[in-house]
């Protein structure tokens, strides 16, 4: 016995080489339990240059466990058992993230989407070695956050394409829901109908989740169709009955409310690929002032009551599906009365909020009400679990400015994690995903990890990203995360003229770090973006100082805003600035 124990150590210690290493499925596997073995095939011969094979075979091999169930927190474990590695996943998508886990540990990165502006530097690192070999192996890693969403939201700059791209890196990135507007302000352009048939099958084989809806009461009861028939049905503003879009219909209204869950109940047997459904109010809702709508109560706790019959009336139907509501505007507050019910899960959205400094900081007024309406939903109202932070990062009032905040982010994950909070979301427009890359790959990794040292993550990131060019990289984003927040007008923030001198003057050395990283890196791709998005924000900041400073000339102004208008021209098909929401 001993001598066996002896061989098996010694067996263990021993390298195994991981090139040409046969791949190993369950039987009658699943779409992505054959697509984990796909994916873990092609980058390993992208590795090595050595293909591998995806059958049953005795010896040496690379093991994927069936996992048991479609639930829970993504857990998986990595473990090297004599001369085989055996990949156990907790969930079916965790089979994919352990896939990625392995070829983590073999030296691959996943950075971004590979979105065709990345060129060359594409969105990931893979490593090239002819005989990478695994000595101990023994990883076990599980999720912070249930919830780890992208919404397209107000799709400006999505296609067919770059979606596919950024669900490709979703995965990589552990992120599992997938957020698609039904029409955004019904314009027919941002629809998810547009994309259903070519996205479906691409996130379902790696059980991402299928989140639709979005701002669309109107979707279920259009004005066009039934206002001339039911002009009760809708809201009233100074006495009258409103066709407008952004105005609540009358939810007192029971034939209005039946009518909705009718077309909502026949939509939702079309679209039988829907995981979430999201049920909530138009964008910049104004709420009924029919008497008989006001006597429901505040904008909460009749979104209380319409959510709960609508939840009712679905559940018999959808008895699996999510349906979310959101905590937002004039519907912030928590409500006294009414409660959702179980098949609810929120989006709690500080739209307004600073970011100057944490949420939970409540440094400012109105980081102040936001928190205390989190902990107030998260205190009875509903299961923390149940709530996902709607976290408003790379927003589009940021208009393509480098707002790069990974300390906040890396703050603030860990107090969410703390309550309980059930998951993050965050925005994804393609155009100025390289602007915002810092942001989107620490969000994911927080959203995964909340326990994650993020001094240390900063430095992995700009080592394994830029090379040579780390050190400067790594003080150019500190420099940028120290004074862009405060210093470009975004919204939560005020322009005094002192300070914003002293900011200008500080930023002066984010051209020389850059310079300096060109020296150390020659042409670079990756660097050219940073640099265009540096000249970008010292152009915003000096002319918030010209608009603030009585003893500059509108001639100072007039120059700047044609630099603006030039730099604009040159990046906005470079994933630097997003000219559609500036």
């Amino acid at each position: 016995m001993l001598l066996a124990l002896l061989l098996v150590s010694t067996a263990a210690a021993r390298p195994l080489p991981i090139a040409g290493l046969p791949i190993i499925l369950p039987q009658s596997p699943n779409a992505t339990e054959q697509f984990a073995a796909a994916e873990l095939a092609r980058y390993l011969e992208r590795i090595t240059g050595k293909p591998s094979s995806i059958k049953q075979a005795n010896g040496p091999a690379i093991i994927i466990e069936h996992a048991p169930t479609d639930e829970g927190n993504d857990a998986f474990t990595l473990r090297r058992v004599d001369e085989r590695i055996v990949l156990t996943p907790a969930t079916r998508r965790a089979t994919l993230y352990a896939v990625y886990a392995l070829l983590e540990h073999l030296g691959c990165r996943w950075f971004a989407p590979n979105f065709s502006f990345y060129g060359d530097a594409t969105g990931e690192f893979i490593p090239h070695t002819a005989t990478p070999t695994i000595d101990t192996l023994d990883l076990s890693e599980k999720a912070s956050f249930p919830w780890r969403k992208k919404y397209v939201e107000e799709g400006h700059t999505h296609t067919t394409e770059n979606l596919k791209q950024m669900i490709d890196w979703m995965a990589k990135a552990r992120m599992n829901v997938f957020n698609c507007p039904i029409d955004y302000q019904h314009e027919g352009k941002t629809r998810w109908d547009n994309w259903r048939a070519e996205l479906t099958p691409e996130l379902q084989k790696r059980g991402i989740l299928i989140e639709v809806g979005g701002h669309g009461y109107p979707n279920f009861l259009p004005a066009d169709k039934y206002f001339d028939a039911h002009p009760d049905w809708f809201g009233m503003l100074k006495g009258e009955r409103s066709r407008a879009p952004n105005v609540v219909f009358s939810t007192s209204n029971a034939s209005a409310v039946r009518e909705f869950v009718s077309n909502l109940r026949a939509y939702l047997k079309a679209h039988p690929e829907i995981d979430i459904f999201d049920c909530w109010p138009p964008d910049s809702a104004r709420w009924s002032e029919a008497p008989e709508d006001v006597a429901l109560g505040n904008p909460t706790e009749r979104h209380m009551l319409f959510l709960n019959r609508v939840a009712r009336d679905l559940a018999p139907d959808f008895p699996r599906l999510k349906i979310q509501f959101i905590a937002y505007s004039s519907y912030i507050a928590p409500p006294e009365h009414n409660r959702p019910p179980a098949n609810l899960v929120m989006d709690f959205c500080p739209i307004d909020r600073s970011f100057e400094s944490p949420l939970f900081e409540e440094k400012t007024d109105m980081n102040k009400r936001y928190f205390e309406a989190l902990k107030g939903w998260v205190g009875g109202i509903i299961p923390p679990q149940s709530v996902t932070i709607y976290s408003y990062i790379t927003k589009y009032a940021w208009r393509s400015l480098p707002i790069l905040i990974p300390h906040m982010i890396a703050a603030e994950s860990r107090v969410y994690r703390d309550m309980g909070i059930g998951g993050w979301a965050t925005y994804s427009e393609p155009a100025a995903w390289a602007t915002f890359e810092l942001d989107h790959y620490f969000v994911a990794r927080y959203a995964w990890n909340a326990s994650l040292d993020p001094d240390r993550e900063l430095a992995a990131y700009t080592a394994a990203r830029y090379g040579k060019a780390a050190t400067p990289v790594a003080k150019y984003f500190a420099l940028v995360e120290q004074i862009v927040p405060h210093a470009v007008g975004i919204p939560g923030t005020e322009i005094d003229p002192a300070k914003q001198r002293q900011y200008v003057t500080r930023f002066a050395a984010a051209e020389k770090l850059l310079d300096e990283a060109r020296q150390l890196a020659g042409p670079s791709v990756l660097l050219d973006k940073l640099d265009a998005s540096r000249r970008y924000a010292e152009n915003e900041m000096q002319i918030r100082l010209v608009l603030v400073a009585r003893n500059l000339s509108y001639r100072d102004l007039e120059k700047l805003l044609i630099g603006r208008r030039r730099l604009i021209e040159e990046q906005s098909t470079k994933g630097v600035i997003n000219p559609t929401r500036l």
